[in-house]
């Protein structure tokens, strides 16, 4: 039978592991998106945009939307600076860039409600749920993105939507698959983990 002193002992060691965790996925999902986001180190990289993955994985691991506005005003800070690097402030930054927290937030929450524990019976139908979710939430993500672009930007003025559509159209495809390559890894290592975690458990109750 547990002591108070062995039961709050305990308890302070859970809390201190949840928030390393939390701190050590915050710096590894904050690394992935400078390094990745577009017209920064990711064209000298070869690497795709981790951005729309770094904020679903970021609502399925830190869940509170404080931190959501934390990694948003990380993605703004990277877009202003290598804005400023390239002397191109009006390519994107523009009246509409604000809508891009919608899809983001979108990804965020998506993240959120796909969260699951590797103990539970159907890890397929929570894998399965992911991937359908981040499907659904990264197409949220491109189609305001762009829509907002569009309407409110001020660049297209004498472009019908039609046209407009067509050559965006083509983006949507690679849009969406950037985020799956770094979801899909993040989650591996996340039921890798946790199974090495459950295994550890049994043991010591075993014993």
């Amino acid at each position: 039978m547990q002591t108070t002193s062995e039961f709050t002992s305990k308890t302070s060691n859970q809390k201190s592991v949840k928030q390393t965790a939390y701190w050590l996925i915050v710096v590894i999902l904050s690394v992935l998106m400078i390094m990745t986001r577009p017209y920064h180190f990711a064209s000298a990289l070869h690497l795709p945009s981790a951005s729309l993955a770094v904020f679903f994985l970021g609502g399925f691991f830190l869940k509170t939307n404080k931190t959501f506005w934390g990694f948003f005003a990380l993605s703004v800070s990277i877009d202003l600076a290598s804005s400023y690097a390239r002397g191109a402030f009006g390519d994107c930054i523009t009246v509409s860039y604000p809508f891009l927290v919608v899809g983001y937030f979108a990804l965020w929450q998506t993240g959120k409600w796909c969260f699951f524990n590797v103990d539970q019976k159907n890890i397929a139908l929570a894998v399965t749920k992911n991937i359908v979710g981040l499907f659904i939430a990264s197409s949220i993500a491109f189609f305001t993105s762009n829509a907002s672009y569009y309407f409110i930007s001020g660049k297209f003025p004498d472009l019908s939507w039609m046209q407009y559509s067509t050559r965006v159209a083509k983006y949507y495809f690679p849009y969406i698959q950037s985020p799956f390559l770094y979801v899909i890894l993040g989650l591996a290592i996340y039921c890798i983990f946790s199974q090495i975690k459950l295994l550890k458990s049994d043991q010591i109750n075993v014993k």
